[in-house]
């Protein structure tokens, strides 16, 4: 059976609101994939689809909610397996990610997440529609060394640029998604994340080595 035709029965699980089969469907694109080929073969093009889908109309609200539903309690059970021990791993940098308040879009995010997990980062998620305070408050708690948020539109960052700034004066801001223009991230005072979410774990990663020299 064709990765092709998998998809295609998912869809038209999908469409039919079935449930038992689009886990099957699901379950059969991810059998026996690496996590980084799991996130970057099958769930990101997924996304893509339902995006495009949304956008040109032919995904109704119901079947969105029935999809983000299936895609999050996929996605939470790859991050809930432990990672892989290695060598250097209480040294290792700590990178806080969130989406600030009003964007409810995380599952992108939560693929960068795992993809930096699996790359020995010490990955702290806090998910969608974050208050700012709590941002801060959970920077400072894990002495992260990087945090990275992410939104669809820039009023999502601008709306709390004043509190952004200052969180970006103790530590290394990254701003990610659609709302991430040129200058919204002057504006926060962050760094900008290539819009690929494989680019930007590249981008991250090697940024966090230079710095932390791990």
């Amino acid at each position: 059976m064709t990765i092709t035709t998998t998809t295609d029965e998912l869809w038209a699980a999908v469409e039919t609101f079935d449930a038992e089969a689009a886990e099957i469907a699901i379950a059969r694109l991810l059998w026996d994939v690496p996590l980084s080929g799991a996130v970057t073969g099958v769930v990101l093009p997924f996304l893509q689809e339902v995006g495009d889908r949304w956008e040109s109309g032919t995904l109704s609200v119901a079947h969105e909610h029935f999809v983000s539903d299936m895609l999050r309690r996929k996605l939470t059970a790859l991050a809930a397996v432990p990672p892989h021990a290695v060598d250097g791993a209480a040294t290792a940098p700590v990178v806080l990610l969130a989406c600030p308040p009003g964007e409810r879009h995380d599952m992108v995010l939560l693929c960068v997440a795992l993809m930096l997990r699996e790359r020995g980062v010490r990955v702290r998620f806090l998910g969608a529609d974050t208050p700012v305070p709590a941002i801060l408050t959970a920077a400072r708690g894990t002495a992260a060394d990087a945090v990275v948020l992410a939104a669809t539109r820039p009023t999502m960052f601008t709306a709390n640029a004043s509190a952004l700034r200052k969180l970006a004066a103790d530590h290394a801001l990254y701003a990610a998604g659609r709302g991430a223009d040129d200058q919204t991230v002057a504006e926060i005072g962050a760094r900008a994340l290539p819009a690929d979410p494989v680019r930007a774990v590249v981008v991250l990663v090697g940024e966090l080595a230079e710095v932390r020299r791990w």
